[in-house]
């Protein structure tokens, strides 16, 4: 069998994706650009194909190519062979007929030189499938494995917050409410503060992740199941069970699954509250480090990078910054995908492609900002313990255990 390497650019889809590109727009988000995406399809391929060689309705020799391709596919093997936008036009059907057609065409120049098969992107690689199941079972795939991947590194970052408050056991530092003085507040209960939302916020992607475990494959067209033989969807669930490792399951309403998309919204929802705790932690950061000498300087960053081109040895909280940045378009994103999962109708919602283009690369971005936020900021902060003091000389803990004793109007006239 030939080498995937040698038909990396060589078209390999066929008219249905040639007719979609002709009739999409030339830039945007590709499909390409989301490999694990097409992870994600050709795993649900696989799936569909094993199932469909243990039931009798495709044949061995054919399976073993199609499945083969489907292994480059997940690979990244031919990520040139993916042009359409994610967005294109015929929607979840044109991606769904990328795949079709490129693993057809490469499954087809994979059999021995003395088959005389070939292998057709319907009948054979899309068999037993319709795209209203395969694209949101994807979907789910890809995004399961995206919600576990944040949830990770937000417990990194937790374990990062814990280190800190290790560190400065027994510091005190001045909080306000309103902006003004307060009390003392321990600088370790701070940082196990920080730690709880960022585990917190774990345990919630984990439970997006577990609601969108419940995948339609097998459903056919609009869940009736038509088109696939008896047993079809148990059994490609249980395949894709086995390739994704994720435990899966099969829907327990096909009809609610087709036509509810709201498990997208619950990770989507999930994704913004976390960009928006996280842009108030980075904010917090930025405020108690404020300075050298014209702010708090009760927090030091570590000095990455310089912070102006004009003005020599200034230095910014360029990590916080970014962070801060980042939720914004993380948010946004969710905004999209309310609005993606409102918009379904009566029996299907084809709007699976606006969640894709907006909700995976959110993901990604909160994959990847959190850990840097971890390694650049968190774990290399120190807090100014000589500013600490100063500022903590006069707090109202003893006024309040004064009040206590005098009551709140004689401690008040003699402190105002």
């Amino acid at each position: 069998m030939s080498d995937s390497t040698e038909v990396a650019n060589t078209p390999l889809w066929g008219p249905v994706t040639s007719l979609a590109l002709q009739n999409s727009p030339h830039t945007g988000l590709r499909l390409r650009d989301l490999p694990e995406f097409l992870r994600a399809f050709a795993d649900v391929k696989l799936a569909a194909v094993r199932a469909n060689r243990d039931l009798g309705v495709l044949d061995a020799v054919r399976a073993e190519v199609i499945a083969e391709a489907a292994g480059e596919v997940a690979r990244g093997d031919l990520l040139d062979q993916f042009p359409l936008r994610v967005v294109a036009t015929g929607g979840g059907t044109s991606t769904n007929m990328n795949v079709n057609e490129v693993l057809a065409s490469r499954a087809s120049r994979l059999l021995p030189p003395d088959v005389r098969l070939t292998v057709h992107p319907n009948d054979h690689v899309n068999r037993s499938q319709s795209t209203n199941d395969v694209y949101p079972t994807a979907t789910k795939v890809l995004l399961v494995r995206q919600a576990i991947e944040v949830a990770s590194v937000l417990r990194k970052l937790a374990r990062s917050y814990r280190r800190q408050a290790e560190q400065h056991e027994g510091v005190r530092r001045l909080g306000r409410t309103g902006w003004q003085d307060a009390v003392l507040v321990p600088v370790s209960e701070t940082h196990r503060a920080h730690a709880v939302a960022a585990e917190r916020f774990a345990d919630q992607f984990d439970v997006a992740a577990q609601t969108l475990q419940a995948v339609q494959l097998g459903g056919t067209a609009l869940g009736t199941g038509v088109g696939a033989p008896a047993g079809f969807a148990r059994l490609a669930v249980e395949h894709l069970t086995e390739i994704t490792g994720i435990p899966l399951r099969p829907s327990a309403s096909p009809v609610d699954a087709y036509a509810h998309a709201d498990g997208y919204s619950l990770l989507a929802d999930t994704a913004a509250r976390c960009a928006g705790i996280l842009f108030k932690q980075s904010q917090d950061f930025l405020i108690l480090s404020s300075g050298p000498n014209g702010g708090l300087s009760e927090v030091i960053l570590p000095k990455l990078q310089p912070g102006s081109s004009i003005m020599p040895g200034k230095v910014n909280p360029v990590v916080p910054s970014m962070v801060g940045q980042a939720s914004f378009s993380i948010r946004a994103a969710a905004v999209a995908v309310g609005m993606a999962v409102a918009a379904g109708e009566p029996d299907f919602n084809a709007n699976g492609p606006a969640v894709v283009a907006n909700l995976s690369p959110a993901l990604n971005e909160l994959a990847a900002v959190v850990p840097v936020f971890a390694d650049r900021c968190i774990d290399s902060l120190h807090w100014n313990r000589a500013r600490l003091a100063e500022l903590a000389a006069h707090p109202f803990d003893s006024l309040i255990e004064q009040a206590e004793k005098d009551g709140y109007d004689a401690v008040a006239g003699r402190s105002a």
